[in-house]
């Protein structure tokens, strides 16, 4: 029992830990791009909690804030100079900074204006090589959007992402002089499955949805499905009542026909994990566990539509951007279930699996659960299990 129990908390360790990571790993930054008849121009812009977290700078007398901005802006400068290249055909660009200033949003975004020099006109195309926080941060991603390009009809524009950079996606080409909507609709489809797989809670409440699809309950207890149709019939019943509550959810909130309180869709999506597992525990649903999937599907349609509006691409495009992200979702959730379902089939029929892994698996996920419930409820930050150890490891030396 108590190798059980240090089983237990040792997931919730890594699980906890994890989940304090991908909350930098959610960070993005922006270049954007202004084309004119006779010249490029852009503007870098970077969260500066997230710069300063993945370079280690937070609490250093290195740290760059909004009101050091001016005396550290050369050190946000060069790290760009060594982590943006822009290229026409003829080789690389000069990327000449002009001004900077601070967007004052969540913390401040530091903005570096530049001018590209050694243009012969406006080329066809650009190609960039973009890794922004890209090695310290693997899941952080860099957004091209072309703020105005009037040959294509480009005005203003701060919602139609062009490229999206990542660990493997660094170097890529953009047209200057042809339009980008299929680009964009590849970046929001990429955008969809970032989304699914970057959001622990999306995921912890598919898993453990997905857990006893390969189980049936007999006499109280967790047995092993004989046949793998019956078991795959499960899966899809889950994923479908699933993908048909959130597109709903999703697509009413994305074209503005509903809306609820973020901060209420945020804490019911933890809480449905902790409902979806508990019922493992015991059989609160008595089988019907469609109930439980399409009904915080819901809410977690809901909680896409808001990550699509805090990202901002819902101005333009909407009906191809809400498809495309709805797509993006879908795949990546089918990656997840290709990757799980496989290897839970094949654990059914081990005792470990039903009797111990089971149990505490779900039992780790209604603590993990509970936490995420209280800190956004509150908008608080509980302690985390290695802040609490450093903390007390600190007091004893």
């Amino acid at each position: 029992m108590i190798a059980s129990l240090r089983l237990a908390l040792l997931f919730v360790v890594l699980v906890l830990s994890a989940s304090e990571v991908r909350a930098h790993n959610v960070g993005q930054s922006y270049l954007y791009l202004q084309v004119y008849q006779d010249r490029v121009t852009g503007r870098f812009e970077v969260s500066l909690a997230d710069f300063n977290a993945a370079r280690r700078l937070t609490g250093t007398d290195q740290e760059i804030t909004p009101a050091n901005l001016d005396e550290r802006i050369g050190v946000l400068r060069d790290y760009y100079r060594s982590h943006v290249t822009i290229a026409d055909a003829r080789g690389p660009l000069e990327i000449r900074f002009t001004t900077h200033g601070v967007l004052d949003v969540r913390g401040g975004y530091a903005q570096l204006s530049f001018d590209l020099g050694g243009l012969d006109g406006v080329p066809d195309r650009l190609t960039f090589d973009y890794s922004v926080l890209l090695d310290e941060e693997p899941g952080h991603r860099g957004f091209l959007l072309v703020e105005h390009n009037w040959a294509t009809g480009t005005i203003a524009n701060e919602g139609q992402i062009s490229l999206v950079f990542s660990p493997d996606a660094r170097q890529q080409t953009f047209e200057i002089t042809t339009g980008s909507r299929w680009r964009g609709f590849v970046a929001v489809v990429r955008l969809g499955v970032d989304h699914i797989w970057m959001g622990l809670d999306h995921v912890m409440f598919l898993v453990a949805l997905l857990l006893p699809a390969v189980l049936v309950r007999r006499d109280g207890r967790w047995g092993a499905i004989e046949e793998f149709t019956p078991a795959l019939v499960n899966v899809v019943k889950i994923v479908t009542a699933f993908t048909v509550a959130h597109s709903v959810t999703l697509s009413l909130a994305s074209l503005g026909i509903l809306h609820l309180p973020v901060r209420m869709v945020e804490v019911i999506i933890a809480g449905s994990i902790a409902v979806a597992a508990a019922d493992i525990l015991y059989p609160l649903f008595h089988g019907r566990i469609w109930l439980i999937v399409f009904g915080f599907g819901l809410f977690h349609g809901f909680g896409f539509a808001a990550a699509m509006e805090e990202i901002g691409v819902l101005r333009e495009h909407i009906g191809l951007t809400l498809f495309g992200f709805n797509l993006g979702v879908e795949l990546g959730q089918l990656a997840i279930v290709l990757v799980v379902f496989p290897l839970l089939f094949l654990a059914r029929r081990l005792v470990i699996y039903r009797r111990v892994a089971l149990p505490l698996t779900a039992a780790a996920m209604i603590l993990i659960s509970m936490v995420w419930v209280v800190e956004r409820s509150f908008d608080i930050k509980l302690p985390r299990p290695g802040t609490v150890v450093s903390a007390v490891q600190s007091s004893l030396s």
